[in-house]
């Protein structure tokens, strides 16, 4: 997925890493580097004071990425993350097996398109919810 988002910053992440490891950056990878991100984030926020508990989680929650591999990023009143989601199909290209880009959603929330509140005073998943309509 990395390799496929096509702004500056990505193109200096894949670049460095097709460079340094020979291969193209996964989600992973981006996943591992963008969490890095994040914490830095946080600890410039606390000014590098991360034995201060409870104001480095305050930081975290705070912190947003306003670039990086995956995008921009930042924590929900929840604590789960609003990122974009990116749609992908699989092409080949130069020999290989690539992602590409075909749409993207910003600022998905794990909520999508649902109002939180209403979302979270619905029953939770379950074999009996939501109802099975077409089971004999």
């Amino acid at each position: 997925m990395p390799a496929a988002i096509d702004t500056p910053d990505n193109r200096r992440f894949v670049d460095a890493v097709r460079s340094e490891y020979k291969v193209t950056p996964g989600f992973y990878t981006a996943g591992t580097y963008t969490a890095g991100l994040w914490l830095e984030a946080a600890l410039k926020l606390v000014n590098g004071r991360f034995e201060d508990k409870p104001a480095f989680v305050r930081a975290l929650h705070q912190a947003k990425l306003a670039s990086g591999p995956m995008g921009p990023i930042r924590l929900d009143e929840y604590g789960k993350p609003v990122l974009n989601i990116y749609v992908r199909k699989v092409e080949r290209k130069d020999g290989q097996l690539v992602n590409t880009i075909v749409d993207t959603f910003p600022e998905v929330s794990q909520f999508w398109s649902y109002e939180p509140r209403a979302f979270l005073a619905m029953p939770a998943y379950s074999r009996e919810s939501p109802a099975a309509k077409n089971l004999e």
